[in-house]
């Protein structure tokens, strides 16, 4: 059920309004204005005083504020200018807020995270650059010590965020992610929830990032390379999209390696990428590796 706050969505438009201010479309803004998901997403990210969030797009500061009266130390990120300044007067006399004012992709997130603090990771990300920045943080992991990530993400990008092999949402975001997290939806949003409406529901998603990854690798690079290829040329077999990979990447697989491979895990050689497990692609990289 959506409960719609009037406060929220008035706080939300006289905030944009007096900084003469309106949602950006091209950045993706859909401000909350749900009370039970704003609530939801308390309750879901288990804060203490001993955690770090970095908070990514705050908006107007609606979700910051009552992560600061929980959490230790609030790092916020925000692109657009308009909403920075509103968060520099909203929160100017809150010591434990520190804002950003920046692209959450160029920032050198390794200079931030200093300390041995647990991180956590929260935002309702725009949906044209959820894919981008997900990877982003998982790249950051383990040298940035995060423990969770809790977004709201466009309902399609969260199915094939914990998408099974063989349906249709499966890809190289579900296999990255399971790579180093486990990933489950934790609420359906409606797009009432937002200001102004976006065409297409949310969900909320929550990844826990593992201490050491699903499976273990002889060449990372590799099995992102194979993983990456079976998904761009999904139509294709796994054994003829390596081959057209070939083309246009600098890690380059032969046919004769590509054969030896499959023979020895008794691969079908019709079978396409899409079918195969995070354990199967794991194993024909640690083969490949070898026989490359």
């Amino acid at each position: 059920m959506s409960l719609i706050s009037p406060s929220l969505y008035s706080h939300t438009r006289s905030k944009l309004k007096k900084a003469s201010r309106f949602p950006r479309k091209r950045l993706g803004q859909n401000f909350l204005i749900d009370s039970e998901v704003l609530d939801s997403i308390i309750e879901y990210a288990e804060l203490s005083s001993e955690d770090l969030v970095l908070e990514i797009g705050p908006g107007t500061g609606i979700i910051t504020k009552l992560l600061a009266q929980i959490a230790g130390r609030i790092i916020a990120v925000e692109l657009d200018d308009g909403l920075f300044q509103i968060l520099k007067e909203t929160f100017t006399d809150n010591p434990n807020v520190a804002l950003i004012h920046g692209d959450i992709l160029d920032i050198d997130l390794q200079n931030i995270f200093k300390t041995g603090q647990k991180v956590k990771v929260i935002g309702n990300i725009p949906y044209y650059i959820t894919t981008p920045i997900l990877m982003r943080i998982l790249e950051s992991y383990p040298v940035i010590p995060i423990q969770m990530i809790l977004i709201m993400v466009q309902e399609e990008v969260g199915e094939r965020i914990v998408a099974s092999p063989g349906t249709k949402d499966y890809g190289a975001l579900s296999v990255a992610i399971a790579y180093r997290s486990d990933a489950e939806i934790l609420k359906r949003v409606p797009a009432e929830s937002f200001y102004p409406k976006p065409k297409v529901d949310s969900v909320l998603i929550k990844v826990t990032m593992r201490s050491n990854p699903r499976i273990t690798l002889k060449n990372e690079d590799l099995f992102f390379h194979i993983v990456r290829s079976a998904f761009q040329y999904r139509r294709k077999t796994l054994r003829n999209a390596l081959l057209m990979a070939n083309t246009s990447s600098r890690i380059q697989i032969s046919p004769d390696s590509i054969d030896k491979s499959f023979q020895a895990l008794d691969f079908d050689s019709r079978r396409r990428g899409e079918t195969l497990s995070i354990e199967e692609f794991g194993l024909l990289a640690n083969i490949m590796s070898v026989n490359k």
